[in-house]
């Protein structure tokens, strides 16, 4: 009886081992799921995914006399703004850079007004519209094996620009100047990099980009077929054929010199733009307006002068635009007669010294003449760098663990006219205030 308890005391043993020898019996991988699993790994090797959210308060004090007396202490504003980063590289020669965008109003629940966008290819990224997911940022680059040539062609860094980077203690964030480009815009851009041709610490690129506009017409069952016109009344085509593509191009020279006794780094940028006739419409049949453009800009930073925490940045940009024809009886651009042109300047000073997590920052800005900047892209509510008049920022910014950016200001807008924009440009003695803070998380 012993013998027949033990040798059934040992089979159960034995089918108790089998049962958990076999949980730990690995089935091998088909064909399919190695391939899907090399797949993933080499698709995280070319793949860079990062982001940022930013939550800001504003605080808004408004008072004007001329030409229009109001007075509006206390506007308070909460926004929100999430950027997606997608970035690959699929070889040293071919990278792809893309970022999708959403700006908001926190629970905004009532609108009043029209459109909060005028172009929506290019002001909606930044136009606090709502959870709508625009595309900010998708180009590739490609470079030759020597890294001399670079074409890119796609959605272009043209936002960002610096001394932009200053505020939240960055590094560099975009190509082109802040007083240059402000907008998210498309089109093909060719650097040369001479590095190799200069003395070590010395570095050269030239870029010339190619971003036209284009005008479109939508319908009709020859859509696409035909050319737009001035303009539109009641849906129908009235005026002179336009172009469906417009002009506009720049030139510029970057330049940095490093790692040098009386200041870290040194960056100089000399940027010259111009754009083609860009036609306005009424859709009431009364505008054959044109606008054009060019404008120059120069911009100097200076990183850790004389080997201390003070970066000091420095530009000027010089615009001219041509109005030509009305948008409607009195309305040209900048103007009421039927030709015009308006010369302006802007030139900005931004200076910041940092205190290992801590920076002080301040702006000034002022502008002569009757500036035209285009800022699409503007951080703040008031478009504070398209001023005309003098301006001032103030802010503090601190970071923790290099990841979380809290930065409180102030801005002080003092116009001297009103920005130039359909009709004569008006004199005003406009003050805006603005009292911020900003929380940003880079993930």
């Amino acid at each position: 009886m012993r013998n027949a308890v033990g040798v059934l005391l040992l089979f159960l043993g034995s089918v108790v081992q089998a049962h958990q020898a076999s949980m730990y019996v690995t089935t091998p991988k088909t064909v399919e799921e190695r391939l899907a699993e090399l797949e993933a790994n080499q698709n995280l090797r070319y793949f860079n995914l990062s982001g940022f959210l930013i939550s800001t308060y504003d605080h808004i004090s408004a008072e004007e006399n001329v030409p229009e007396t109001f007075d509006n202490p206390d506007l308070q504003y909460l926004r929100l703004r999430l950027s997606l980063n997608a970035d690959a590289e699929i070889n040293p020669q071919i990278r792809v850079y893309t970022r999708l965008t959403a700006t908001k109003f926190m629970n905004n629940w009532r609108s009043q007004g029209g459109d909060p966008t005028y172009i929506h290819d290019v002001e909606g990224v930044y136009s606090n519209s709502g959870s709508l997911i625009y595309l900010e940022k998708a180009y590739v680059d490609l470079s030759c094996p020597e890294s001399i040539w670079t074409l890119s062609v796609g959605r272009l860094p043209t936002v960002n620009g610096s001394p932009e980077h200053f505020w939240d203690m960055l590094p560099r964030q975009g190509t082109y100047p802040l007083l240059t480009f402000d907008a998210p815009l498309d089109g093909v851009a060719v650097t040369f990099r001479a590095d190799s041709h200069l003395p070590l610490n010395h570095e050269l690129a030239v870029r010339v980009l190619y971003t036209p506009f284009t005008d479109v017409v939508w319908g009709g069952n020859r859509k696409f077929l035909r050319p737009p016109t001035d303009d539109t009344n009641a849906g129908v085509q009235v005026g002179d054929d336009t172009e469906t593509l417009i002009n506009m191009g720049s030139v510029q020279l970057d330049y940095t010199l490093k790692n040098q006794s009386w200041t870290d780094e040194l960056g100089a940028i000399l940027q010259y733009y111009k754009s083609g006739r860009l036609p306005f419409s009424t859709g009431a049949g009364t505008s054959d307006l044109n606008l054009q453009g060019d404008g120059l800009t120069a911009l100097l930073e200076l990183n850790s002068i004389a080997q201390t925490a003070l970066d000091v940045s420095l530009s000027h940009t010089y615009t001219n635009t041509i109005s030509d024809g009305l948008l409607a009886p009195g309305l040209g651009f900048g103007t009421d007669q039927d030709y015009g042109t308006n010369y302006g300047s802007l030139t900005l000073l931004s200076t910041r010294y940092r205190f290992q997590n801590w920076a002080l920052g301040l702006e000034w800005l002022t502008s002569s003449g009757v500036p035209f900047y285009f800022s699409a892209a503007p951080e703040d509510l008031t478009r504070f760098y398209s001023t005309p008049g003098n301006s001032e920022h103030l802010y503090v910014t601190t970071k923790w663990m290099s990841l979380v950016t809290l930065r409180a200001g102030y801005r002080q807008q003092n116009y001297s006219a009103t920005p130039i924009g359909f009709g004569p440009v008006q004199s005003t003695d406009r003050v805006l205030k603005t009292y911020y803070l900003s929380l940003r998380t880079d993930f």
